[in-house]
């Protein structure tokens, strides 16, 4: 999914506005990323949050996620997080 910009939407508008991760327009991008990754192949709640974190924890995907917005890395992994729990467990 792209922003209106045409550059990868990954929440930096909802996070700079200041919505939780786990809100609902956080959530319906993070079902858009869910299913365009599970039409590849399954994809376990467990393999979701593990991409989730290495948006924090790989340096390089932290880098390219901060270099959008500060705090998106997080923010990202918290929105998988929250997906996750909410409707994969």
């Amino acid at each position: 999914m792209v922003d209106r910009g045409g550059r990868p939407d990954v929440g930096s508008d909802r996070a700079a506005a200041g919505l939780p991760a786990d809100a609902e327009p956080a959530q319906v991008e993070a079902d858009a990323q869910y299913r365009a990754l599970a039409a590849l192949r399954d994809v376990s709640a467990e393999e979701y949050r593990a991409i989730g974190r290495s948006c924090v924890d790989d340096d390089a995907w932290r880098a390219a996620y901060e270099a959008i917005a500060p705090g998106l890395a997080a923010y990202q992994r918290d929105a998988i997080e929250a997906y996750a729990a909410a409707r994969l467990d």
